[in-house]
């Protein structure tokens, strides 16, 4: 066989590089765009490949995901501005003239190409009068995309660090004490955003972004007079600009005020204003609440091209584990036995996501419980370091981690543990402890000494000596 006439599949970057440029110019932009990818995927840390796939996608209309990309990667290597020319491109192609001057703007004055510059002012024919205040609008628009990057993508305090790199007469504007403030809310740092906030507000009572921010910092606080008077007027008043209706539309998705969230930002959404990770989630969540399954549905999928989020946060997983948990309340959790209220704790424990608790009335109950159960809740929520709840602890995730969930069976061990802790209160071997409990007492097969040695990382005699001592109580 002629190895010549083999089309070779193992193709590089640079093939799909070229290919996807060629069919961008005879305006196939479709198969560009998968030919650009696969480039890109490929290298994601060679600038062309990385510009042309965002250009491409922007020609697509994933304009908004493509300037993810950018920002994302302009991050991760140090914000170096050289990157302000492509985003300045691209917005070209989304014909956002602002966007695209100012970024065009801030990569002239960092590469000092004043025929960039040139260029720009032909192109969207404008004359500068204030050179000064042209290059400090660009330096707010850039900062405030950096920071929101940064803080959607979880990275808080890499978002506050970041704000000091700005000049300090922006940093000290409203817009950007705000940001701050946020981050502060977002790292429980309450002492600080309530200065910040305060301050803001004497300056101006009518700052929607402090009000929605000292309203969530109530509810955090549990300040629930000065909560609910904040919440009346986030819900009275009407935003005047698309910015304070994104922000007070995501406090009240937060707070589960579904319906005036959906309000606020369904327009912003349908009129492209804004598009982001934060609008597409609380949309989603928004919707779900409202009984918009598959609108939810379709904005979670979107979300992911700004960030991947595992479907275990959505709002119908979240929806599925909060009646898990309601479940186990209604079942255990209000039994006058103890040892089912600490089965319930347990069962709790082990439902994903962890958030969907959050907000439940479950809370409640757990008010209600004795002191010992509520260490356990510390235990399980707070980290706190137990010795005799952390040995029956250890001892669920074992049988747990081994395949044996069966409620009835961890209620056995939790009613076997407590009573053995009565006689012999210093074990240590809870394996074979736990062995011990499976072989003498679990009813619906019979398992081996053999079997549990093996499962459990134990010996013979120590399983023997666990057996024993089980005889005893």
């Amino acid at each position: 066989m002629n190895k010549d006439n083999i089309i070779s599949l193992n193709q590089n970057g640079e093939s799909y590089y070229r290919q996807g440029i060629k069919k961008r110019q005879q305006n196939n932009k479709k198969e560009a765009l998968q030919l650009l990818k696969k480039a890109y995927d490929k290298n994601p840390d060679n600038p062309d490949y990385l510009s042309e796939y965002a250009y491409v996608m922007a020609e697509n209309g994933l304009g908004n995901e493509a300037e993810h990309l950018l920002i994302d990667a302009f991050v991760k290597d140090d914000y170096d501005a050289s990157y302000f020319q492509a985003l300045s491109e691209l917005n070209i192609i989304r014909q956002d003239a602002n966007k695209a001057f100012l970024y065009g703007v801030s990569y002239a004055a960092y590469s000092e190409d004043n025929s960039y510059r040139q260029q720009l002012e032909e192109m969207f024919e404008v004359e500068i009068d204030n050179e000064a205040e042209l290059e400090k609008e660009a330096e707010r628009i850039i900062g405030q995309q950096i920071f929101q990057h940064l803080f959607m993508n979880a990275k808080v305090d890499e978002a506050l660090d970041y704000l000091t790199t700005l000049p300090s007469d922006i940093q000290t504007e409203n817009e950007f004490r705000n940001l701050k403030a946020m981050a502060y809310l977002f790292l429980n740092k309450f002492d600080e955003a309530r200065a910040l906030l305060e301050q803001l507000l004497e300056d101006d009572q009518t700052d929607m972004h402090a009000l929605s921010h000292m309203t969530l910092l109530h509810y955090h606080t549990n300040e629930i007079e000065k909560y609910e008077s904040y919440l009346k007027k986030l819900e009275v008043v009407e935003p005047l600009d698309d910015d304070a209706r994104f922000k007070v539309g995501l406090v009240l998705n937060f707070l589960q005020k579904y319906e005036h969230a959906y309000r606020l930002l369904f327009p912003l959404y349908k009129k492209q204003r804004v598009m982001n990770f934060q609008l597409l989630h609380a949309l989603s969540f928004s919707s779900f609440h409202l009984g918009k399954t598959e609108e939810s549905k379709s904005y979670w999928t979107k979300m992911q091209n700004f960030h991947q989020l595992d479907e275990k946060f959505s709002p119908w997983k979240k929806s599925e584990a909060a009646n898990q948990i309601l479940s186990l309340e209604e079942k255990y959790l209000n039994d006058d036995d103890q040892h089912k209220r600490l089965l319930a704790l347990y069962l709790i424990s082990k439902i994903e996501p962890k958030e969907a608790i959050i907000g439940l009335s479950i809370w409640n109950r757990i008010e209600e419980l004795d002191d010992y159960e509520k260490l356990y809740v510390s235990f399980l929520f707070q980290g706190l370091k137990l010795v005799r709840l952390g040995r029956m602890h250890i001892g669920l995730e074992l049988l747990y981690d081994k395949g044996f969930t069966e409620e009835d069976t961890l209620l056995m061990w939790i009613d076997i543990f407590h009573d053995l802790y009565e006689v012999h209160k210093e074990f240590d071997d809870v394996e074979s402890y736990v062995a011990a409990v499976l072989y003498s007492y679990h009813s619906q097969k019979k398992l081996t000494k053999k079997y549990l040695v093996e499962t459990f990382n134990t010996t013979n005699y120590r399983l023997n000596k666990a057996i024993e001592h089980l005889k005893q109580i």
